[in-house]
């Protein structure tokens, strides 16, 4: 199954129905072209859609051929404490992550973009938690990213300092106990991907 949100919606592939009654059920055409303006028409006022096929890998990967593709990475960053580092951008709390480059690792690209957002040296990889697909325009054009994320661990004494230059203003070590009231401002990716790592229930 793949889930990917599409401005505020979002669009569930799968082999079968999810089981949620606010979700609308469309069943492609074998062979049936799919692009996020399709989509969106089929979406509609539910804000859900689950798009059902037998053949949903073939389905879905028509559907991440019919835009461009980017490759990210990002963090899911403890401290020896256990609290979590969150980054505010745009007005919303986020965790940091960054764009693949050139014949680069995704594991070192989670890392450069944690250790570069946050100026922050020493972070030690961790295991897989999850990715998050987010569909969104630039220059016109609908883009589909991937972000795939890791546990990491940071043991050091530096203390974070936000990347102003990419629209950072805020780099925090935040208690658990905290949380909460932090993820009221953030993106449905950002809380799929700390479900995922046991933050959120």
């Amino acid at each position: 199954m793949y889930k990917v949100y599409i401005e505020d919606n979002v669009v569930v592939f799968s082999v079968r129905p999810v089981g949620d009654p606010s979700f609308v059920t469309f069943r492609p055409a074998a062979g049936e072209p799919l692009s996020v303006t399709k989509l969106l028409q089929k979406v509609q006022n539910s804000k859900r859609l689950a798009v059902v096929s037998d053949d949903i890998e073939q389905v879905f990967a028509d559907f991440r051929a019919s835009q461009r593709f980017i490759e990210a990475g990002g963090g899911v960053t403890a401290d020896p404490q256990g609290n979590l580092l969150l980054i505010f951008r745009n007005g919303r709390w986020d965790l940091p992550k960054g764009k693949l480059e050139p014949g680069e690792r995704i594991e070192d690209c989670a890392v450069r973009e944690v250790g570069e957002e946050c100026g922050l040296s020493g972070l030690q990889l961790g295991a897989f938690v999850a990715h998050t697909y987010h569909c969104y325009r630039m220059h016109g054009e609908w883009v589909l990213k991937r972000t795939s994320w890791y546990r990491m661990r940071y043991g050091g004494s530096q203390r974070p300092q936000p990347q102003t230059v990419e629209g950072i203003t805020e780099a925090v070590w935040v208690p658990q106990a905290e949380l909460t009231p932090k993820l009221e401002n953030t993106y449905f990716t950002i809380r799929d991907v700390l479900t995922a790592a046991g933050y959120v229930k």
